[in-house]
């Protein structure tokens, strides 16, 4: 009995009202009296309760000319009540997360790390940017391990085929050969600058939401969530690239 207690409690009711609703569940239709004996609560606060089960739709009162008779409403029922409003709540997620990233004045940061870590963040709300443009600063791989070169190539793949745009800044060196002979079959765009100007060794992504940072040599990520930063951003690299 505790069990289900706690389960019915995870679907919105208080310890108390799961107590009533299971009471009146086992004898059916029945008086407060008789539910306040079998749940072990005091009748005033079980009449209570009653009427607050029966507002939320989980007890029904049966009409009668003597005392008052309630009656549980069935268990399939409220259960399927409560799966449509968590199909309803999943089918408005996309529109309350738009919100909540437009408007939301907080900077949000995700730290990751190891290979597994930097592959979560470069899969990032990856959905929300297909069809997007990505403007980079990408460093040399000098310090980035194969695996972690390799992992780079697959999300270059990945993001051609979303038919996500990238235009990157990006140091002429010798280990970022591979990445260009790529680049006009991926369709990306690339600002080659001198070795000895440009000598970051980590990657700058831009969205229009967020701010991806990865680290090679330490192989580590972190994500700056925040269109107001991710903007302001997005206004250096085009004077960057302006020039």
């Amino acid at each position: 009995m505790e069990n289900l207690t706690e389960t019915m409690e995870k679907i919105g009711l208080s310890r108390k009202e799961a107590q009533v609703y299971l009471a009146l569940l086992r004898i059916g239709q029945a008086s407060a009296t008789l539910i306040a004996k079998n749940s072990g609560l005091k009748r005033p606060t079980t009449y209570l309760i009653l009427e607050d089960l029966r507002k939320r739709g989980f007890v029904l009162k049966m009409p009668s000319d003597k005392k008052q008779m309630f009656i549980a409403k069935s268990p399939e029922e409220i259960i399927g009540e409560a799966k449509k409003n968590v199909d309803h709540a999943f089918h408005i997620l996309p529109q309350l997360m738009n919100m909540f990233s437009t408007y939301d004045p907080k900077v949000r940061t995700i730290h990751f790390e190891g290979l597994h870590g930097i592959r979560e963040a470069l899969w990032y709300k990856f959905d929300e940017l297909k069809g997007s443009e990505i403007v980079a600063f990408f460093g040399s791989a000098e310090d980035a391990s194969p695996d972690l070169i390799k992992l780079f190539h697959e999300w270059n793949s990945v993001v051609a085929n979303a038919e996500i745009k990238i235009r990157s800044v990006v140091p002429d060196t010798k280990d970022l050969k591979k990445f260009r002979d790529t680049d006009k079959v991926y369709g990306f765009e690339p600002k080659i600058m001198p070795a000895a100007e440009y000598t970051s060794k980590t990657s700058i992504e831009i969205t229009n939401r967020f701010i991806r940072v990865i680290m090679f040599k330490e192989q580590q990520a972190v994500i700056i969530e925040n269109p107001i930063v991710a903007k302001a951003m997005k206004e250096i690299f085009e004077m960057v690239w302006s020039k």
